[in-house]
């Protein structure tokens, strides 16, 4: 029997600091946000009237517009809490790039002011009337007055990618249809898709708060995530496939769960059955995850019981659309993870587990430090 190590902070600090296999080493590519100085010229709002004539409101022109819909992408707002799934923004991005959807990095180009006037009339006339009524410039319109400059995520338009934002404490959320723009944080392409979900479960667990912690003390950033910082992450993976799997399908699960509350969000959702739903989820990927981290030695019963129980429903659909596999109705969905959470209650030997005092004693100190 290994001796029993307690654990206080700077002993859980120290730890973390100290393991070697990072983010970087499992990503293809980690990148920064679009920078949107000139974003009166491309943020838009969407249409209070949801009219199909006039689906946007231009924020420099102040009024209702229409656009050409391939040029408007979906904008991901960092003031919203973004954890697992991508909260719902009022606002999209209009860009007037052609980006070439083949392969993981895509090929993008601005498309010039003749090209834009032929094949995107509404998109033109929207750019050259802004310039010439709100910087009252009446001279030809040249690609550098719409241009974002050198970015990318452009080249990652339309691929699959975890966006993080340091919203209070990092937190992640899984783009599945890749075609989400943001400002703040960074986009995380990894090498091997089937990991998502996993690393998106460790991104979002009490090793982020810890991560943060450890910046804080290193000096590494003042509050502003940018990728050389990510690419420091500790990722550490469970020993056992089966216990990774595990916790990936956990994790799309809440990435449902967070997707369908984001979407019917009310100042009630706290204590709702959803809501509980989501937490009981959350507390148990948390303590999958912190095993890996730390002890790797749960109570082999509790582990039995989530296998024997947590179903794998299929693929998280592409294009973010809701729902899995067999699985038309969101709340039949819903349902059924709430009927799989009440399999787990009802196993007899559940409330029998038991933590050791080593693993006990890691989330206590994380508790009483604010960290879980």
């Amino acid at each position: 029997m290994k001796p029993i190590m307690f654990w206080s902070k700077n002993s859980i600090i120290e730890k973390v600091s100290k393991i070697s296999n990072t983010l970087d080493d499992i990503s293809a590519d980690i990148f920064c946000g679009i920078n949107t100085d000139s974003e009166y010229l491309h943020k838009l709002s969407l249409s209070e009237n949801d009219s199909p004539e006039t689906p946007y409101k231009c924020m420099g022109l102040n009024r209702e517009i229409n656009l050409e819909r391939e040029l408007v992408y979906p904008f991901i707002d960092s003031a919203f809490s973004n954890e697992y799934a991508v909260h719902p923004s009022p606002y999209c991005f209009m860009l007037p790039y052609e980006i070439k959807a083949d392969g993981l990095r895509k090929g993008c180009r601005l498309l010039e002011p003749e090209e834009l006037k032929a094949r995107y009339p509404l998109t033109y006339a929207r750019i050259t009337e802004f310039k010439n009524n709100f910087k009252h410039n009446s001279t030809s319109l040249s690609s550098a007055d719409y241009s974002v400059g050198d970015c990318k995520l452009l080249q990652y338009i339309n691929t699959p990618k975890i966006v993080v934002s340091d919203h209070y404490s990092l937190q992640a959320s899984f783009d599945a249809a890749g075609n989400n723009l943001f400002e703040k944080g960074c986009g995380i392409v990894l090498q091997d898709p089937s990991r998502y979900f996993y690393v998106l479960a460790a991104l979002n667990s009490s090793i982020s708060r810890v991560f943060s912690e450890i910046c804080q003390n290193d000096r590494l950033y003042n509050g502003s995530l940018n990728p050389g910082v990510l690419r420091r992450f500790p990722i550490v993976f469970p020993e056992e496939k089966n216990l990774e799997s595990l916790i990936s399908t956990l994790s799309s699960y809440l990435t449902y769960i967070h997707g369908q509350i984001y979407r019917t969000a009310s100042p009630n959702i706290s204590g709702s059955e959803d809501y509980e739903l989501l937490k009981f989820y959350e507390r148990i990927v948390n303590l999958l995850v912190l095993d890996t981290y730390f002890t790797k030695d749960l109570d082999p019963r509790f582990l039995e019981i989530l296998e024997e129980n947590i179903v794998h429903f299929g693929e998280y659909p592409e294009g973010g659309k809701s729902g899995f596999s067999g699985f038309e109705d969101s709340r039949c969905f819903m349902n059924e993870l709430q009927a799989v959470k009440q399999k787990i209650l009802d196993t007899p030997d559940f409330g029998k587990c038991r933590f050791n005092s080593e693993f006990t004693n890691i989330l206590a100190t994380l508790k009483n430090n604010g960290v879980w």
